[in-house]
């Protein structure tokens, strides 16, 4: 009965089609296409609420090394020895040719020339002027820069810790104000008759003083005046190196030296 079922010819049933007046509008979408359309509607609607949601909820103080790149996590532990930390990935930068980037440092290289001669001139004047004022020892450019020794003879005597007083009134304070003052007031009466013998004393202190911070400053600048010329030296390799010809040799990342070739006379 089947087979005689299926040999007679059936109705073709037709999908309906898009009206005359709408066909300009496409395809005429049907229960199936409606389907798909709102399930991955409801897909997305999801996922934006559970990230939503996510970000409410997120800790701000949350943080792992995987951030740093854009491979994701753990790439870090992959890459092993050679991850720099950098993000991976284009950033959209356009790279500078040769002769503009040589042009440029150019330039940063006169101005840290200037910059290196206004730092020597700071430094031979606060040289003159230490040894004017009496510095005996000689500051040098290798000194430990944690160390706490100071340059010249001892300053003055270290100051004392404030002691922090809470009082439960105005009136309690205004009085401890008062006796403080008072304190303060025979303590000069005392100290007048004296006046004369620590003048000597006072002066030496301001000069020790003056003595210490010219060392401090020297010491500074002097140490600027480094930072300066191994810039400008690395910055004269770095133009030697870009040069049209082979000015200088190097190593390479295998460890080969490079040689330049000298002209034969």
């Amino acid at each position: 009965m089947s087979s005689l079922r299926n040999s007679v010819q059936r109705r073709a049933h037709r999908e309906r089609a898009q009206p005359l007046e709408r066909q300009r509008l496409g395809l005429l979408e049907k229960h199936k296409d409606y389907q798909k359309r709102a399930k991955d509607y409801n897909k997305k609607k999801a996922v934006l609420k559970s990230l939503r949601q996510k970000a409410a909820e997120r800790n701000e103080d949350e943080f792992y090394f995987g951030m740093m790149s854009r491979k994701g996590p753990g790439s870090s532990i992959t890459r092993g020895k050679s991850f720099t930390g950098m993000v991976d990935g284009d950033r959209g930068n356009k790279a500078m040719d040769v002769d503009t980037v040589r042009l440029l440092k150019t330039q940063d290289l006169g101005y840290i020339r200037t910059m290196r001669n206004v730092a020597a001139k700071e430094v031979r004047e606060l040289e003159e002027r230490f040894v004017l004022a009496g510095g005996t020892e000689q500051v040098g450019d290798d000194e430990d820069e944690d160390s706490d020794d100071d340059v010249g003879p001892p300053t003055s005597q270290p100051q004392k810790p404030k002691k922090i007083v809470f009082f439960d009134a105005p009136e309690e304070r205004e009085r401890a104000l008062e006796a403080q003052a008072d304190d303060e007031d025979d303590e000069m009466q005392d100290d007048d008759g004296g006046e004369e013998e620590d003048e000597q004393a006072v002066a030496a202190r301001r000069k020790a003083q003056n003595l210490e911070k010219l060392g401090r400053r020297l010491k500074a600048a002097k140490k600027k005046l480094k930072a300066l010329a191994d810039a400008e030296y690395e910055l004269e390799l770095q133009q030697a190196k870009m040069a049209k010809t082979a000015t200088s040799g190097g190593i390479t990342k295998s460890g080969r030296r490079l040689r330049v070739r000298e002209r034969k006379r």
